[in-house]
């Protein structure tokens, strides 16, 4: 990778082709400006000529390195937006898998409400309410090992918190049922 405060190869070929063209413009103007009227004028006229064709040469010499660094900069280009394009195919599978994750874990979210409505309410089916609660507490744990399983750390991290929340309320409403009391 070039560094950032380093001029590209490009922008090199094309400020070189630049400085060339304006040394030959300077070269054809004093070459057009000398009146032909000396011997000494002819000399300079002709020097002047030999140097604009030199720079000439040059010039095509710059021509050819400035279209091989655009060719290069656009072969890294299409290189670069190929990978990019990957990368975007990659993130929006990764956004599929954490959706579905996630998607998971809001239906946990609303099997807890539904304990904790029946709970609420009384429900004097404790047995019944402590098996949905064990069965919230497994779908946590696989949500768990599954986010774990695909890297994502803070999904795995939060399915483990709510399944030990929920099996520490599952103990606890374990003490109030007519069983533990007896």
């Amino acid at each position: 990778m070039e560094r950032p405060d380093k001029p590209s190869d490009l922008s090199e070929a094309a400020l070189a082709l630049d400085r060339e063209l304006r040394r030959f413009a300077e070269l054809a103007d004093q070459a057009g400006r000398l009146k032909l009227n000396t011997e000494k004028n002819l000399v300079r006229a002709t020097e002047a000529l030999t140097r604009a064709a030199e720079s000439q040469d040059k010039i095509n010499a710059h021509v050819q390195e400035l279209v091989a660094a655009v060719s290069v900069t656009r072969q890294k280009q299409e290189s670069d937006a190929a990978a990019l394009m990957n990368r975007a195919e990659e993130i929006a599978g990764r956004r599929k898998e954490f959706t579905e994750v996630l998607q998971r874990m809001a239906g946990l979210g609303r099997m807890a409400k539904e304990v904790q409505e029946a709970l609420q309410a009384g429900s004097s089916a404790v047995d019944e309410v402590q098996s949905r609660m064990q069965r919230i507490a497994d779908e946590a744990a696989d949500i768990a090992r599954v986010a774990q399983e695909k890297e994502m750390e803070d999904v795995a991290r939060q399915a483990e918190v709510l399944r030990q929340q929920i099996l520490s309320a599952r103990n606890k409403v374990a003490l109030l049922s007519p069983k533990a009391r007896a």
